[in-house]
């Protein structure tokens, strides 16, 4: 079963890329000329719209897998499937942060993987250092899965400092709150 899935995802992305492609060609005959000196850069953007449309599509089909996953096994943070697209969603678009916070969940608890994890939490933060999302998922983990409560605050202030959510904020700020009480009870 596991292979049939496996094989029909492999499918489905390369007809994705397959689509991708055409769209590629078609967008590049009928763009305007640029100016000599800038077809190389506009070859360039472009290229990047597409790898950012690609992730967001990759996305789309890594969540319609994710359901099918948990239809079957409800533990859906053992799918290591799904950790392969989650890091060609990373790869493709750096700033794709539900992709990254997802990939450290999966990592740390379904694969018990902290040293992945870590190394896969620090690449989003580094591609996206002013995310709340992934500094509050550094906070967290930090104090869960390494014990380190003084770096784990120094992450949700970031992300306190970041949230423009007014709901994340409550939520940020009970996390800023209790980690300074589990600093100063050392």
């Amino acid at each position: 079963m596991a292979t049939k899935r496996s094989i029909s995802l492999i499918l489905g992305l390369l007809l994705m890329f397959g689509a991708m492609c055409v769209m590629e060609n078609a967008a590049l005959s009928e763009r305007p000329k640029l100016p000599s000196g800038d077809q190389v850069s506009g070859a360039y953007a472009l290229a990047g719209e597409f790898r950012v449309v690609f992730a967001n599509l990759l996305w789309i089909k890594a969540d319609k897998y994710h359901h099918e996953f948990i239809h079957h096994n409800p533990n859906w943070t053992k799918d290591t499937d799904l950790l392969a697209m989650l890091r060609m969603i990373t790869s493709l678009d750096p700033t794709f942060t539900d992709a990254y916070a997802t990939g450290v969940y999966m990592y740390a608890v379904g694969q018990k993987d902290v040293p992945k994890a870590l190394k896969f939490l620090l690449e989003g933060l580094a591609n996206n250092p002013k995310s709340a999302d992934l500094n509050r998922v550094a906070a967290i983990f930090y104090a869960r899965h390494l014990g380190d409560t003084d770096t784990a605050l120094m992450y949700a202030k970031r992300s306190q400092k970041y949230t423009t959510d007014q709901h994340d904020a409550m939520v940020i700020d009970m996390l800023v709150r209790t980690l300074e009480q589990q600093t100063t009870h050392k």
